[in-house]
């Protein structure tokens, strides 16, 4: 049985496109569409519907790529557990990243990994959260450095930072000396219904940021006022840094010498983030070190970002 073609079909059935599947799994189109036809050509039956530029699967497409899952996480258990027995350290780790502060772990973490584990290799994915924990739900990505928002029966979760939110409103907002008697280095916190007829500058609604925004609003007993929607959370900072409207961001996004003004909120939000893996994962010794060093990183620079980040 070939592992990488399992692979191919999953990703396929993912992205319902040969030339991003082809792409991201480093073979041409042509090359994909010839190993699906001839997979399909063995199995007697049609694996994916062309429609239209799109593949979606058949019914038995879905059989197949349902056990292509249990198959493949399996092989890569069987291989950490084996490189473990036999101590090579060799051997690949799929790892997933949903925010920049996963991110920067990663740029920070890796050089040490490398330098203990120079023979492992690690395949990097972005991507939003649900598509992250999901596929690391299905055993495709070994470890997915996300954030809490929504269930996962199927993953394991290891807590790295607690994190609130914050109200980010432009210094000129007539609002924003609700905090002025507030020590300097603290935060002061605002009724967020005060805020109901605000103009408000928001994640799009599939990010997890929105899902913990959505239910504030919903706390508080209204619906926001919606000026802009972005994917970007940059884009919506700084505008609000140039003062176009409010927003509710993660603390660790508070910068230095900023323009707005922040505030913690009732009813409040907050989000863990994490780092998790399928149920069914066995962590191989070179995953835990590398979660160990995420955990410090996170810890160590991420508290003490925070902590400085506070408006002085």
């Amino acid at each position: 049985m070939d592992i990488r073609q399992l692979e191919y079909i999953i990703r396929l059935a993912e992205t319902q496109s040969i030339t991003k599947t082809a792409e991201e799994m480093f073979i041409t189109p042509g090359a994909l569409s010839q190993s699906l036809s001839k997979l399909e050509k063995e199995l007697g039956a049609p694996l994916f519907k062309r429609v239209k530029g799109t593949w979606p699967l058949t019914d038995a497409g879905r059989t197949y790529v349902e056990a292509a899952y249990e198959i493949v996480h399996r092989f890569r258990q069987m291989n950490k557990s084996i490189h473990d027995i036999v101590a090579c350290e060799s051997g690949v780790i799929t790892v997933g990243i949903s925010s920049n502060k996963a991110s920067q772990m990663f740029v920070s973490v890796f050089p040490r990994f490398h330098k203990r584990y120079p023979n492992i290799k690690i395949i990097l994915s972005d991507g939003h959260t649900r598509e992250i924990n999901r596929l690391a739900e299905k055993g495709l990505l070994d470890l997915a450095f996300s954030t809490t928002g929504f269930e996962y029966s199927g993953l394991t979760f290891q807590p790295l930072l607690h994190e609130r939110f914050v109200l980010s409103v432009p210094r000129t907002h007539r609002l924003a000396d609700l905090g002025k008697n507030v020590p300097k280095g603290k935060l002061a916190t605002v009724d967020l219904r005060l805020f109901k007829d605000e103009q408000f500058m928001l994640m799009n609604p599939n990010m997890t940021t929105r899902v913990i925004t959505d239910r504030m609003f919903a706390q508080a007993g209204f619906t926001p006022n919606i000026l802009f929607e972005s994917s970007s959370s940059q884009t919506l900072y700084t505008l609000v840094d140039s003062g176009y409207g409010i927003s509710i961001i993660p603390m660790g996004y508070i910068k230095v010498s900023s323009p707005s003004v922040y505030f913690f909120t009732d009813p409040p939000g907050e989000w863990d983030n994490i780092v998790a893996y399928a149920v069914s994962s066995c962590l191989s010794q070179a995953e835990e070190y590398f979660i160990s060093l995420a955990k410090e990183f996170y810890t160590s620079h991420f508290v003490f970002v925070t902590m400085q980040n506070m408006p002085k």
